[in-house]
């Protein structure tokens, strides 16, 4: 179990019970339904946010059975849930922005939770960041201890090993994040067919990524910094990090198929990667470290909302770049067209004494190439 101190963070604190209860349920209906007025919170305090939970639950659109229950048995876990969902899909935009497939309409809906219509290396990766943002936001929200499921044990464990003196502490909110976000996405795959199957396994690589970047802080103590004894804690990684260490798995995503074939209609079926042509027999099963998708990503050059594709006329791109962002690969061969402006400003401003100041004007000269 990973393990940590408790450190308490800028987090404005309701002052009564009643208050808590208000902002959990009103956290629960800004993230998963803007569009619903919760009128119940006014009421008794024992009733306040069961009642408002379970309206809020009762109509959001998207989710199982299992997931209603769960959002009415633990209101303040699925308000951040609804905050690892948002910080997923922001930071899926921020390492993909260059991209022909870019996020775009990832998280705009009223659903909870996106669904990509193709088993493609975009949906793996769409699953695993969405895995890892509620993971993450899970975590964060046990360490503040907003989660009252979520404690931490009142003892201390020393290092095994007698050259480092040093305390853990005793939190174990990024296994608590883990597992919540395993039985809350989890559930979302039903059907025991091969799509459920890759899904369920690029969530287990979303909540691995988190904690593997978990590392290890530590506080001195002692006379004059002298160090005798430190208190550690593990740390959350930056969401950043974690979104950069997806995008990575993105790009060696491995082509997968089921096995025995769904034909065949053995038990137990699961997935191994395909092999080529050249190349016959069973592949190996995917690492646990691995993404994995079931077939091939369309170009997303052009609108399709089949394949959830937006193409990619009139995105910005980077005339000197060979990347993915460059107008060469953004623009599918198209071309783009060039925008030049210029913007006058002041600049240069000086205060003459007394009373005056004048200014140069200056111009702002900039390109923006744009996709056919």
């Amino acid at each position: 179990m990973l393990e940590c101190v408790r450190r308490a963070g800028p987090v404005v604190r309701a002052s009564t019970k009643t208050g808590q209860n208000f902002l959990i349920t009103t956290r629960l209906v800004f993230f998963l339904v803007p569009f619903i007025i919760l009128l119940s919170v006014r009421d008794s305090v024992s009733g306040a946010v069961s009642l408002g939970a379970h309206l809020v639950c009762a109509r959001v659109a998207g989710l199982t059975d299992k997931q209603r229950a769960m959002c009415r048995s633990s209101p303040a876990a699925i308000a951040a849930v609804g905050d690892g969902l948002r910080l997923a899909y922001a930071e899926c935009r921020s390492q993909l922005g260059g991209y022909r497939w870019n996020c775009s309409g990832i998280g705009d809906g009223n659903d909870f939770g996106h669904v990509m219509p193709l088993a493609t290396r975009e949906a793996a990766f769409t699953y695993a960041i969405t895995s890892a943002g509620v993971t993450h936001a899970l975590s964060t929200a046990c360490a503040r201890g907003d989660l009252p499921a979520c404690g931490c044990s009142s003892n201390r464990r020393r290092s095994p090993s007698p050259s480092e003196q040093f305390q853990w502490g005793g939190c174990g909110e990024a296994a608590y994040g883990a597992r919540f976000a395993r039985r809350f996405l989890d559930s979302r795959e039903m059907e025991a067919d091969a799509r459920s199957l890759m899904n369920l396994h690029n969530n287990r690589v979303g909540r691995k990524v988190v904690k593997d970047l978990v590392r290890r802080e530590c506080k001195c103590h002692g006379v004059s910094g002298s160090c005798a004894l430190r208190t550690c804690w593990r740390a959350l990684p930056p969401f950043r990090a974690v979104g950069a260490a997806l995008r990575e798995k993105y790009h060696r995503a491995r082509l997968v198929a089921p096995h025995p074939p769904p034909a065949t209609h053995a038990p137990q079926t699961h997935l191994v990667i395909r092999r080529s042509r050249q190349n016959a027999g069973v592949g190996r099963q995917p690492r646990k470290s691995e993404l994995v998708y079931l077939e091939p990503s369309p170009s997303y050059c052009e609108a399709d909302p089949a394949t959830g594709s937006l193409g990619t006329h009139g995105r910005h791109c980077n005339r000197t770049s060979r990347g993915e962002e460059g107008c060469e690969t953004l623009c599918c061969g198209r071309g783009y067209n060039t925008v030049r402006t210029e913007e006058e400003t002041k600049c240069n401003c000086r205060f003459h004494w007394c009373c005056r100041v004048s200014c140069d004007k200056c111009v702002t000269r900039s390109e923006v190439h744009i996709c056919k």
